[in-house]
């Protein structure tokens, strides 16, 4: 059985770009209550986020290296940064209604 998560997770990206993309610097530095079972603690947004976003990347390896020990193929989890990679980022952009353009 294959489980196709592609379009949920579409769904997420979707909110968190348009959620960071609304940020300001000020927004960025508001601090953020965090409620743990052991402790309370304030933080700012931006590292916040910068903590959901490095810990999915966590997750997203530990995914990798469990298939790698299976038959199942691991799914491709490099992202196309690079000039070189534009081409394989095109159907990404034009999932969310961009262009390479719109980055230049």
């Amino acid at each position: 059985t294959v489980l196709d998560f592609s379009d949920e997770r579409a769904g997420v990206d979707r909110w968190y770009v348009g959620y960071c993309g609304a940020l300001t610097p000020a927004m960025l530095e508001m601090p953020v209550t965090v409620c743990w079972p052991y402790k309370t603690f304030d933080e700012s947004l931006s590292n916040l986020l910068l903590h959901v976003f490095t810990h999915g990347q966590h997750h997203r390896g530990l995914i990798h290296a469990m298939l790698s020990g299976t038959s199942i193929a691991p799914p491709q989890i490099d992202e196309f940064i690079l000039v070189t990679d534009a081409d394989l980022r095109t159907a990404d952009l034009q999932n969310f209604g961009w262009a390479e353009d719109d980055f230049s």
